[in-house]
């Protein structure tokens, strides 16, 4: 699947947020506030790297990266 404009996941169901890529932008209402999609969580839960929190945690892809692995579960 290829990376899309930065996509709105409240439009979503859980079955099309399941199949976005890991590292599409995403927003949830606002198209200002952006994030990077990390996945789903086995529990179904959806998980977002937001940029704002990423850009200030001090290790933008630690942040990334830190959420990445929970979404695997890990």
């Amino acid at each position: 699947m290829k990376f899309k404009k930065a996509v709105d996941i409240w439009k979503l169901d859980d079955k099309e947020r399941a199949k976005l890529q890991r590292g599409q932008w995403v927003y949830a209402g606002n198209p200002q506030d952006k994030g990077i999609w990390c996945g789903m969580r086995p529990s179904g839960s959806g998980v977002v790297a937001w940029y704002a929190n990423a850009k200030n945690s001090g290790s933008f892809w630690g942040y990334v990266q830190t959420l990445n692995s929970y979404a695997k579960g890990n």
